[in-house]
């Protein structure tokens, strides 16, 4: 639930894959790259998709233990599918802290609290790969997990990555919690993922270590996606005081602190910023302009889209939220790059700004004020563009907006809402969409 990081060296040791044989990748030697080289063991070749267990069925864990269980997991994958979240990308379901007994078994593995999932993880992992999707489990970096005192993965790296890929498991997310002191979190994490990978599994590893020691330079050597920030709170703002660097915890915190990392310097592909999973449309504190300004943000970042909240049912506002193909399509562009802030500050209109693979931009006017309207105006050349006219398309309205020359301006959006577009140059046989 928390983070950290550390400072980058000039080579990396990162898994050569070979082979793929039933959805297993084999491990076949292990090569000194330089550190642009991503991690790649077959997984993460897009920003995951999916759900978490954390804030689905409880305040977010804020009292007693997670209320996952064997039933709920299997009925996530079920709505999953039933919903067609699946042909959008949404593929992974993932239990976070305290799916574990508080004990290792006889011979020092993990198991299953046996109150909540009778059957074990192997069981419920079968089960959502009969669905075509992937499944993810939790554990952490030192000797004890966040919640319920269950045990951590320190020094007992082979054992544990070995235990979750005889389950079948597809994700892992490492936390950072009971982390021994005096270790590089590089070093920590670097060697679960050596582990993780020795098993001839794919997995994809998400290291969730905070934002404290600059885990933007290296995290991307060890992990396909990883933690650069606090924990995410269900909230619009919220300054904050849990571990972890960033300015807040809230969704317009998690923006200003995006900003001053210009996210575009480090996303690459299998290479994923994560500032935490999505709290869309969480009861009462996050409505339908909250939730849809945090989707468009992780999707102008080419963050991780995955919703910790209950996605069975959806209402029509969470459904157009999650729902929205061309908004998904921006996260998941093949240019695997990162929005950065081009114009404004925390408290009033903002402007950012990302390419496209096929040459178009995404723009964001973003009114981040939190009591009046904004109206904002930004030039084509303010966003680097060159030519004198774009085709604009609202991608939250799904239709074209018209050709505009020299610029856009929007008037009166309201606070913490934003207009997402994009841009596209206009040709002789332009279809636009």
């Amino acid at each position: 639930m928390y983070f950290a990081i550390v400072r980058k060296l000039s080579t990396s040791v990162v898994p050569t894959m070979k082979s793929f044989t039933h959805g297993c990748v084999v491990l076949t030697a292990l090569a000194v790259v330089d550190t642009a080289s991503a991690y790649n063991n077959g997984r993460g070749m897009r920003p995951p998709m999916g759900w978490n267990s954390w804030c689905t069925d409880s305040i977010c864990n804020a009292f007693g233990d997670d209320p996952c269980t064997e039933k709920l997991v299997k009925s996530v994958a079920d709505s999953i599918i039933d919903q067609g979240m699946d042909k959008l990308g949404y593929n992974y379901v993932a239990l976070d802290d305290c799916w574990s007994a508080k004990t290792r078994d006889a011979h020092g593995r993990l198991q299953a609290d046996p109150s909540k999932f009778p059957n074990g993880l192997a069981e419920v992992a079968t089960y959502v790969h009969s669905k075509n999707l992937s499944f993810g489990v939790y554990t952490c970096v030192g000797t004890k997990t966040c919640k319920g005192d269950r045990p951590g993965s320190y020094n007992n790296w082979t054992i544990d990555a070995e235990t979750l890929a005889g389950w079948g498991v597809d994700l892992v997310k490492m936390d950072h919690c009971s982390a021994p002191h005096g270790i590089p979190d590089r070093e920590l994490y670097g060697n679960m993922s050596a582990a993780l990978n020795h098993t001839g599994r794919s997995i994809l590893f998400s290291l969730c270590q905070w934002g404290n020691q600059e885990v933007y330079e290296w995290g991307a050597d060890v992990a396909q996606m990883y933690r650069i920030q606090m924990d995410h709170l269900p909230l619009w703002h919220f300054p904050g005081d849990s571990a972890g660097a960033g300015v807040g915890q809230g969704v317009v915190d998690i923006i200003e602190y995006m900003a001053t990392l210009v996210p575009s310097k480090w996303i690459k592909q299998y290479g994923w910023l994560d500032p935490d999973f999505l709290m869309t449309m969480y009861p009462i504190t996050m409505d339908f302009t909250k939730s849809r300004t945090e989707f468009t943000f992780w999707s102008m970042w080419s963050a991780p889209l995955l919703v910790s909240t209950d996605i069975r049912h959806m209402s029509n506002d969470m459904h157009t939220i999650l729902m929205n193909p061309e908004v998904i399509a921006i996260d998941q562009d093949s240019l695997n790059t990162a929005a950065d802030r081009v114009r404004g500050a925390m408290g009033g209109p903002q402007v950012w700004v990302r390419d496209l693979a096929n040459g178009d931009k995404a723009v964001v006017l973003f009114n981040s004020a939190s009591n009046t309207s904004a109206t904002i105006n930004v030039t084509w050349a303010e966003l680097n563009c060159t030519e004198k006219s774009y085709h604009v398309r609202d991608l939250w309205e799904r239709q074209d907006v018209g050709e505009h020359v020299g610029g856009i301006g929007v008037a009166d959006i309201a606070p913490r809402d934003v207009r997402l577009y994009r841009l596209s140059a206009p040709t002789l046989f332009s279809d636009f969409h």
